[in-house]
């Protein structure tokens, strides 16, 4: 069943996140990088649609995972955002800080990436979902 990024990872309280890092892509053209403070709108923007989104797990994590190419259009895009997080406690009473958690969306394929744990998935209406991301991250 779809789950939400909170749903999945419990531990990730967005109290804790700092900031939100990364870059996006368009067209090929070179990746532009972004920093968004915990203090600024777009912080939050970002957050409800990164981790309110529901997300079905997809079937391809059964695969091996190879290297990826694309034939990249002038209208394609590309994006990664990471969360910056302080003092996150696991289950088994250890800690830590850094960019732990990672959604990226590389030409239409959804990946959410978690300290060492990568899980291939999908959204409802995913492309336009992807566009509002970029909107906010340009």
């Amino acid at each position: 069943r779809p789950m939400s990024i909170q749903q999945r990872y419990p531990m990730l309280d967005l109290d804790q996140c700092t900031e939100l890092r990364g870059y996006y892509e368009i067209g090929g053209k070179g990746r532009t990088e972004f920093t968004i403070d915990k203090n600024s709108e777009d912080f939050e923007t970002l957050c409800t649609l990164l981790y309110e989104q529901a997300y079905r797990r997809s079937l391809k994590d059964l695969l091996p995972r190879g290297t990826r190419t694309i034939r990249v259009l002038p209208e394609d895009f590309e994006w990664e955002v990471f969360f910056q997080f302080e003092d996150v406690a696991f289950p088994d009473g250890s800690h830590t800080s850094g960019r732990i958690l990672r959604v990226d969306y590389w030409y239409g394929e959804l990946d959410i990436h978690f300290y060492g744990d990568i899980v291939s998935c999908s959204t409802k209406q995913q492309e336009a979902w992807a566009k509002q991301v970029l909107d906010t991250i340009q």
